[in-house]
């Protein structure tokens, strides 16, 4: 992506906790500095579990959809859902609309994830979180 990429922050705690939204924050705000990226916003789920749809989410589809965000950084895959099928789907969801998901030290590569998805049944989180490959 160019350096005129605009970025969502996504900032999800299951347990309610302002330090660990804060801690989140800015690494995910200093990785998208440091590629000159404008942050259009920053999207909390706080006190929010990973297994189900959540707000945040849907805001975040709203804002990709529209084309507003180009990248969503989060600081793990598990901030999007704890649930492989979810993740499947916003995968492929971030794909269709020519996004991409960013973790704070790594890109998911997200065709090897839909392709890893779509071979296993059910996948399994490592077997995603194995997919992310180090962006340049």
């Amino acid at each position: 992506m160019t350096s005129k990429t605009t970025a969502l922050l996504f900032l999800r705690a299951a347990c309610s906790s302002d330090a660990t939204i804060a801690e989140q924050r800015l690494r995910c705000a200093a990785y998208g500095e440091a590629r000159s990226w404008r942050i259009l916003d920053a999207v909390v789920d706080n006190g929010i579990g990973g297994s189900a749809d959540t707000p945040g989410l849907k805001v975040v589809r709203d804002l990709i959809a529209r084309g507003e965000a180009q990248d969503v950084i989060a600081t793990d895959l598990a901030r999007n859902s704890r649930d492989p099928d979810r993740v499947h789907a916003f995968t492929r969801f971030c794909r269709q609309h020519g996004a991409d998901l960013s973790l704070t030290e790594r890109t998911v590569n997200l065709d090897e994830t839909l392709h890893l998805a779509d071979s296993v049944e059910r996948a399994d989180l490592e077997l995603l979180y194995a997919a992310r490959e180090i962006r340049p």
